[in-house]
């Protein structure tokens, strides 16, 4: 029966594809594995220019390029000092950009401006701040940052006076923070209320009115009506619904959540009258929430752009709608997601996917009745040589419909030599789009299965809610999906791998160790092996929410030994009958590099055949294009000489 569903999906899926042409070209790993050429690209209010991130180096250090959308040619491009990277950025009014400075897009070293036709860079907030833009007030100099640490300031909320004398970097000096009595940048200051918080929230007039915290062992939204009125619990219990926006009136709340259903559904909820609307929005199959995106336009939330199997938007108003379908007529075959309206809808910025075409940005002018090609992300791939994903469905043996993606290789017939590719979390998901690190396998000849298991987002409370520590049938769902590609005949299982980073480093050992007939290698990628040491990272790290929630649901490691071995690989590797490639960046400040230094001497000593990569300067990715190429490389010749 569960071979039957699977075949079923996927015969469904190809039946209606058109035949594709088959390309046995190999691709330089440097090309598909680079960064793309632009990303984040986002339009000034008035449209006239579009900002976005680059690399901008031979070192692919990311940069800011800004663009005139009159000719889609570059008109200015500048970067950081080397080791550092702009990666953060917003449009402050029609001509200053805002961005954030830091090292491995974490560290954040203050934050800095731009003017679109004048080369100097102003400092806003010196170089020791951690801070980051919570509000742009687009039509005045002034903006909401958030300041969460610094020398001289407590964690607060505060008003950045850009006419105010910035200075230079040097006349503001290393360790200087706006907002002390010789610096008149700060006009105003709203102190963080005590806990730890996750978030601010303006409304429709730029005002400060809540705010999500974690206090006392709760999770709870703050609110205020006014600027003068004090922090109060607001009646929204924050594990139920999630805040999205602000109504136009700034009387309500465009928020969603369950109510009772198995996907959530969008609703208004009225903040005087503790009342909620009908629903306004809900998917049948898909949770929006989460990955959803709300597009705004004169105060109003006309659409919500969310992940079903590919991203996709609806519209909430009908001109929206006639105006989509214009644009799907225009890029037939493609996922076009308009996410940027200009304040007077006269351009519109779109992103158009697919499987198999990276993302491309256009702009569509109504005024010029015109669609044009701003840039694309990738330009030296092709389309005909990348591989084609199936989207399938399968239930498992507790009856959950679950989801994943098969790429087949360009070259050879079933069975494949398949690499099964977990992503990590587990609170992510992946999709059906262009994926790099899939296209980079599938090109060398491996098919690829990536399964969105139980606690990946975005698929209703069954799934994604009341499984999400399940981290054992994690496993199992995974386990389950890759034995039907087998049974199938899509997978050769004479030469399985199982892949993946952080979570997805769980569940790749988890697969080697729980499963050792199944798999002939098994690569983890910075990942987590033993979860009581990670509740005691989660607490030296000060993530006090993750702490919390991670003991809530999983118990005390002390009462709860058991338990804790029966989830954590690092205590099953006297199981482990196959090579292990163990990577992790030194530097990791999200999964401490112990637990791969850890299994690295577990195996040893139990002369387990096993490879480590401990990468120098990396941390909870691998950034450094010349070090992402070689690790890769060096996945394949892992591959080659264990799945012969």
């Amino acid at each position: 029966m569960r071979s039957s569903i699977l075949s079923a999906a996927i015969l469904l899926f190809t039946a209606v594809s058109l035949p594709e042409a088959r390309s046995s070209a190999k691709i330089s790993s440097e090309s598909l594995l680079r960064p793309p050429r632009v990303y984040g690209i986002h339009m000034s209010p008035d449209g006239k220019y579009a900002a976005a991130l680059a690399p901008v180096t031979e070192t692919d250090q990311t940069g800011l390029i800004i663009i005139d959308l009159d000719t889609c040619k570059i008109k200015r491009s500048f970067k950081w000092e080397s080791g550092y990277n702009i990666y953060r950025f917003r449009w402050m009014n029609n001509e200053d950009i805002a961005f954030n400075v830091g090292r491995w897009n974490s560290y954040v070293a203050g934050i800095y401006s731009v003017n679109v036709n004048r080369k100097s860079i102003n400092t806003l907030v010196g170089s020791d701040a951690v801070v980051s833009i919570v509000d742009p007030i687009h039509d005045s100099p002034n903006a909401w940052i958030w300041i969460k640490d610094g020398f001289e300031m407590k964690p607060s909320l505060a008003m950045l006076d850009e006419t105010g004398n910035a200075g230079s970097p040097d006349a503001m000096g290393a360790n200087r923070v706006p907002g002390t009595k010789d610096n008149p940048l700060i006009s105003n200051r709203i102190m963080q209320p005590k806990g730890q918080v996750f978030g601010w929230r303006t409304d429709w007039d730029n005002e400060p009115r809540i705010v999500t915290r974690f206090w006392e062992d709760k999770l709870e939204y703050l609110h205020r009506n006014q600027g003068d009125d004090d922090w109060t619990s607001l009646p929204l219990d924050p594990d139920e619904w999630d805040i999205e926006a602000f109504s136009a009136d700034n009387a309500q709340l465009y928020v969603s959540g369950y109510d009772g259903h198995e996907t959530t559904g969008l609703y208004l909820y009225d903040i005087a009258k503790n009342t909620f609307s009908d629903v306004l929005f809900r998917d049948e199959y898909y949770d929006f929430s989460s990955t959803a995106r709300y597009i705004a336009y004169q105060d109003n939330i006309v659409g919500i752009r969310y992940t079903r199997d590919v991203p996709t938007v609806v519209w909430l108003v009908e001109q929206m709608n006639a105006i989509q379908r214009v644009v799907d007529a225009a890029l037939p075959g493609k996922a076009n997601l308009i996410y940027h309206l200009t304040d007077d809808l006269s351009r519109i910025l779109i992103n158009s996917t697919s499987d198999r075409s990276p993302s491309r940005y256009y702009i569509l002018d109504l005024k010029e009745k015109a669609l044009r090609l701003v840039s694309p992300t990738r330009p030296w791939l092709k389309d005909s040589g990348l591989a084609k994903t199936e989207v399938f469905h399968f239930k498992t043996e507790d009856g959950l419909k679950l989801e994943g993606y098969l790429t087949r290789p360009q070259t050879g017939e079933a069975p494949y030599p398949t690499v099964c590719l977990v992503h990590g979390g587990p609170w992510a998901r992946d999709y059906g789009t262009f994926n790099d690190e899939t296209q980079f396998f599938a090109n060398r000849g491996y098919a690829v299965l990536r399964v969105n298991y139980r606690g990946s987002e975005g698929y209703g409370k069954r799934i994604s809610e009341d499984e999400a520590y399940k981290f054992r049938k994690m496993h199992d769902d995974i386990t389950q999906a890759v034995r039907l590609s087998v049974e199938q005949g899509i997978a050769d299982p004479e030469r399985l791998a199982i892949m993946g980073a952080s979570f997805g480093g769980y569940a790749a050992l988890c697969g080697a160790a729980f499963e050792p007939d199944l798999y002939k290698c098994a690569i983890t990628v910075m990942g987590v092996f033993d979860w009581e040491q990670m509740i005691k990272d989660r607490k030296w790290q000060r993530h006090k929410y993750s702490h919390h929630k991670l003991l809530e649901e999983l118990g005390d490691p002390k009462a709860n030994e058991a338990h804790f071995q029966e989830i954590s690989p690092i205590y099953h590797t006297d199981k482990i009958r196959i090579p292990i490639f163990i990577i992790h960046g030194k530097s990791d400040k999200n999964v401490s590099v112990k637990h791969s230094k850890k299994l690295a001497a577990d195996l040893k000593s139990k002369g387990a055949e096993h490879k480590t990569m401990f990468l120098k300067g990396e941390g909870h990715n691998i950034f450094e294009m010349k070090t992402r190429v070689k690790v890769y490389d060096q996945i394949v010749e892992f591959l080659e000489k264990n799945m012969k």
